[in-house]
């Protein structure tokens, strides 16, 4: 995936609205319906057309995956009653050895291939919605060098391993999908650029919201809560893809980040698993991002955490002494985090050796980071706690 300038967006977004013009007297509608193969009907397909399918169960036979998606611009549009309840949905669960519930990538280019390793161009365009993806054991709804995607109004039920992932994908857009059961993230944005998150349910999960290694992402008006951790921002060390050029411009905004206290039961031995339960939104060795206008509330352990990534991971599994940053950077540089509504934070920290970081918004660092901007913030005396004895306002460019 390459990364693209504004004006290249711009001129691709126009192209392919032409391109869409221009051949959706060609496109067809396919309709599936119970006991219908869903997959034969996606195999069928002509880039561009649309596949509706109505209400019921929908078991794949492919061995690895419940859906495979390779064609350009296919939409899958699943026909819920929701007077019906379970019922009414469109589910697709798990048979024999499948690991991932949809996933979207070129031909040839498989869900545990290394990065680079697709030589084939990013497909181009894929929309779901209205399915419920359940009971996988890797990943609910994926997407691999995809340029183009939209996941509207999804459910992902206990996929174990992540729930909603665009990955080395562009261009995207999440909107009001459910996600919950996951033993790793409900929702992860990794190495991936140019991303909206919007009005989105994520709970029961060990991480409700994550980026790493992504390049502008903006993510508004999410309802967050009964996760361990309720949104993570990690340093390239927390991810499984390499570092990237640019990785910036993380924005968490008008979000509702409550209540995450769930007792962490994430995999032994992988990063997730050493994550104190009770943060609201953790920054992690990240720099360049934006905190704002967020009601964060009852998070035990704390509301607002940012955290060097050497500093947060000491004397773990994660020591930077025996896990340096890959990228040579554990700071936590040039965030700011402004008008948040930060209460009840801090009450009841998971482990009595890091009482002493509980607080609605916590900064601690010893890696010498710079250019942080705490303001504005509220209500009037908020508890905090920071390294440099008081919140950091050497970037901030209001007096």
């Amino acid at each position: 995936m390459n990364t693209r300038s504004s004006f290249r967006q711009f001129a691709a977004a126009i192209g392919v609205a032409i391109l869409a013009i221009s051949t959706s007297a060609n496109a067809a509608v396919h309709r599936v319906a119970p006991g219908d193969s869903l997959q034969a009907a996606v195999d069928a397909a002509a880039p561009g057309d649309t596949i509706v399918v109505a209400p019921g169960t929908y078991l794949g036979t492919d061995s690895t995956y419940g859906l495979r998606i390779t064609k350009d611009n296919l939409r899958l549009i699943g026909k819920v009653n929701q007077g019906l309840g379970e019922a009414g949905k469109v589910r697709i669960l798990k048979t024999g050895t499948q690991e991932t519930g949809v996933y979207a990538a070129p031909e040839g280019c498989e869900y545990r291939d290394p990065e680079g390793s697709c030589d084939k161009p990013d497909l181009e365009g894929f929309y779901i919605r209205g399915f419920t993806v359940e009971g996988f054991p890797v990943n609910g709804i994926q997407t691999r060098w995809v340029d183009g995607f939209e996941f509207a109004r999804n459910e992902s039920v206990n996929n174990l391993n992540n729930g909603i992932y665009p990955t080395l994908s562009a261009n995207g857009l999440m909107r009001h999908n459910v996600s919950y059961g996951s033993l790793d993230t409900a929702m992860w944005v990794a190495g991936s650029e140019n991303v909206r998150v919007l009005g989105n349910v994520l709970y029961g999960s060990v991480i409700g919201f994550e980026i790493t290694v992504s390049n502008n992402v903006r993510v508004t008006n999410n309802q967050i809560f009964d996760n361990t951790i309720g949104i993570g921002l990690f340093h390239p060390n927390g991810a499984g893809n390499p570092p990237k050029p640019v990785m910036a411009n993380w924005v968490i905004e008008h979000n509702v980040v409550r209540d995450n206290n769930r007792p962490n039961a994430a995999v032994p031995g992988t990063f997730q698993s050493a994550l104190p339960p009770g943060i609201g939104i953790l920054v992690a060795g990240v720099s360049g991002h934006s905190i704002l206008k967020n009601n964060v509330s009852d998070n035990g352990f704390a509301g607002i955490a940012l955290l060097g990534w050497c500093t947060a991971n000491a004397g773990g599994d994660n020591d930077c002494s025996t896990n340096p940053p890959i990228d040579g950077d554990p700071r936590i540089n040039d965030n700011l985090v402004s008008q948040n509504k930060v209460t009840g934070n801090g009450l009841s920290p998971p482990d009595i050796s890091i009482n002493f970081l509980a607080a609605d918004i916590t900064y601690f660092e010893f890696e010498g980071s710079s250019g942080n901007c705490f303001e504005k913030n509220w209500p009037k005396g908020f508890s905090y706690v920071s390294s440099a004895g008081e919140l950091p306002t050497d970037g901030c460019t209001q007096p």
